[in-house]
């Protein structure tokens, strides 16, 4: 997959600075969609003030657990209430995203929904039932994913549903899941590898994340978890559709707690993906 251009990073910078308020409003804004999606599992919750117990921390690069400019939200799951830890510009992130769709050189992602996707998501997590130590980010991860990206306004999400569908066919090209590999096990490796890059050097600072943008071996991995995600997140909208409100208990409270969670979402995607077009 090709990488963001440093200078591309650049100039999404100044477009995606974010702040603590602003990270508070869509926080908020999102709250109701959230516990509606959770269900039974908002009531579990000890709520405040009427929502779900997760507040926002502003972070620098440099603060950021590690992750530099690599990751824009990351909380600590198990504390009550949540700290959401939010980075203060998403540029790199936005820039290795929109480079998963195939469309580095052209601005796609609009900073309001980058926002409401990945926020969204990050909310959901910490109250989904648990996994049992069996979860995946390439997998059951997906799930607050789409969910969030459904909750944007229908031509939005449309159009970020086409992105990622595109993405995932350009994913399939090159090779990133063979047909007939061991999905599960792929998706881990592509994970993994991600998951190892910050240990590598604190991608903070413009000459930092220009070094990480020319080093193929560091960001290559991280590039593959965004194909990946476009992957996951086109297999499982195209076999539940666009009307969360009909899937969502079931993926919530049956499909997300199996080890297996999507894996036969994907099978089924490939197997179309691969199919000549119909004359």
């Amino acid at each position: 997959m090709p990488l963001p251009d440093p200078a591309g990073y650049a100039a999404l910078r100044p477009r995606f600075a974010v702040s603590g308020a602003e990270a508070r409003i869509v926080l908020a804004a999102l709250q109701p969609l959230a516990q509606e999606a959770l269900g039974i599992h908002t009531q579990r919750q000890t709520l405040v003030d009427g929502e779900l117990p997760a507040y926002v921390v502003m972070t620098t690069p440099e603060s950021n657990g590690g992750w530099g400019e690599l990751m824009p939200v990351w909380f600590k799951p198990y504390e009550r209430p949540v700290p959401l830890y939010c980075l203060d510009n998403w540029a790199l992130f936005a820039a290795l995203y929109q480079a998963g769709f195939g469309t580095e050189a052209t601005p796609v992602i609009e900073r309001e929904a980058l926002l409401r996707v990945i926020l969204g998501a990050d909310l959901l997590m910490p109250f989904l039932p648990s996994t049992g130590g069996a979860g995946g980010f390439l997998r059951h991860g997906i799930l607050p994913l789409l969910l969030a990206i459904l909750w944007l306004e229908p031509p939005v999400r449309d159009a970020w549903l086409t992105l990622h569908a595109r993405g995932a066919r350009a994913a399939l090209a090159r090779g990133l899941l063979p047909l007939g590999a061991d999905v599960a096990a792929k998706l881990d490796q592509v994970e993994q590898a991600a998951w190892l890059v910050p240990a590598r050097g604190l991608v903070a600072g413009e000459p930092a994340v220009t070094a990480f943008l020319h080093d193929a071996d560091r960001a290559g991995p991280f590039a593959d978890l965004f194909a990946g995600i476009c992957v996951m997140v086109s297999a499982l909208a195209a076999a539940w559709g666009v009307d969360w409100h009909r899937w969502v208990f079931q993926a919530v409270n049956v499909a997300y707690r199996t080890p297996d969670f999507g894996l036969a979402e994907v099978a089924a995607w490939m197997e179309r993906s691969a199919r000549p077009p119909a004359r």
